[in-house]
């Protein structure tokens, strides 16, 4: 079914989209629709139900050929975002960016001097912006540069994580900026994680997460995605029992036992029966069931922190503190497996702001814990 929302509507200025109707090739014009899912996380400690909203193909598809593209990828998405405020890409133009990206990092590819400083095609930020992909920069001042910080992990090796902003931080310097208000204008970041980057698009009443990679989603997937955190996102922790990684329709999803004050224990029975698999045989007074409950762990669009929290990094994390606790030693620096950036986009033309308007915005501390973050990294 196709959604009709204003969102997702073609924007008929072309000097406003980019994406036009002739951009999208030979495919059938499709619109694409927003669908209720249910998605576990890999270690299988928490799941979410959520709106995701599908391309028809990722970065790793033969019509896009772009295996190590995301960073042009998400220069690509991020400059069409900026052109188009109150839009999300609707499903043939969300197609079209990402064989757009690609294509620009395939030509990236053929330039002698970037395959010599980059040998396995993964090019950095930095080099997509210079090589003028797209009218697009970043504005130090308000981006970030932060670590999670893993529980029990101490000692010397940990010493550049003193002083320096923690995931947590970031994320509140992003939720108080937005609730502070930019001008109703929506701001939107490109955030490098764990060799990958992805687009982070912050509204007033919901944050997308733009990832091309269809694999980020969950195992198999090989369709590029948006997710939707707004007040109907929830994050459940599962009971202590093994999980697969996968995900469901939103019709077709486990029911969640919920308690209310005033429900009796006629209406609690009925719910957890909801959630046995078929075929579960059914037991006597003498051998009562126990089913442990799911626990809410967050609702609301700030559900968006918990899960870079627990689907993307928990993972990522949980191998680091191994690695710790068997004194191994990684050809990868620890300050890079902790790190992660939040890099804020803007148009070229917008940079013209004034460093007193700027000032106004964003408390004068903000560019300097930035750097003393990028000189305890470089040490």
């Amino acid at each position: 079914m196709q959604n009709s929302s204003p969102r997702h509507k073609v924007d008929e200025d072309s000097n406003a989209n980019r994406s036009s109707v002739s951009e999208f090739g030979d495919d059938s014009f499709s619109v694409g629709s927003w669908e209720q899912k249910e998605v576990t996380s890999r270690d299988g400690h928490v799941k979410i139900q959520i709106q995701v909203f599908l391309a028809s193909i990722d970065q790793r598809n033969e019509q896009a050929a772009g295996e190590s593209a995301c960073t042009a990828l998400v220069a690509v998405i991020a400059d069409w975002l900026q052109n188009n405020h109150d839009l999300m890409p609707i499903k043939s133009q969300f197609d079209s960016l990402i064989r757009q990206g690609s294509l620009e990092w395939r030509n990236l590819c053929e330039n002698e001097i970037y395959r010599e400083r980059f040998p396995d095609k993964h090019f950095d930020l930095e080099t997509v912006l210079e090589a003028k992909t797209r009218a697009l920069c970043v504005v130090p001042g308000k981006s970030f540069i932060g670590f999670f910080h893993p529980e029990g992990m101490e000692g010397k090796n940990f010493d550049f994580l003193h002083g320096a902003m923690s995931f947590d931080n970031i994320w509140d310097e992003i939720s108080r900026s937005e609730s502070s208000g930019s001008g109703g204008e929506s701001q939107v970041f490109i955030v490098s994680w764990n060799d990958h980057f992805f687009v982070l698009k912050v509204e007033a009443d919901a944050y997308y997460i733009i990832d091309t990679l269809g694999e980020r989603l969950y195992e198999g997937c090989n369709q590029a995605y948006i997710l939707k955190f707004d007040r109907d996102t929830t994050i459940y922790r599962l009971p202590d029992t093994t999980q697969s990684s996968e995900e469901t329709p939103g019709g077709d999803k486990q029911t969640v036992a919920a308690v209310e004050s005033n429900n009796s224990n006629t209406q609690q029975q009925v719910e957890s029966m909801e959630g046995l698999k078929e075929g579960t045989p059914v037991t006597g007074p003498e051998d009562p069931i126990t089913i442990e409950e799911e626990e809410v762990v967050c609702r609301g669009k700030e559900s968006c922190k918990e899960y870079i929290k627990s689907f993307l990094a928990a993972i990522p994390m949980r191998e680091l503190q191994d690695d710790i606790m068997k004194g191994l030693i990684t050809s990868t620096p620890l300050h890079h497996r902790l790190q992660i950036e939040f890099h804020f986009t803007q148009l070229e033309q917008q940079t013209t702001i004034t460093r007193a308007t700027e000032e106004a915005l964003w408390p004068v501390s903000m560019p300097q814990a930035v750097d003393a973050t990028i000189n305890e990294v470089s040490t």
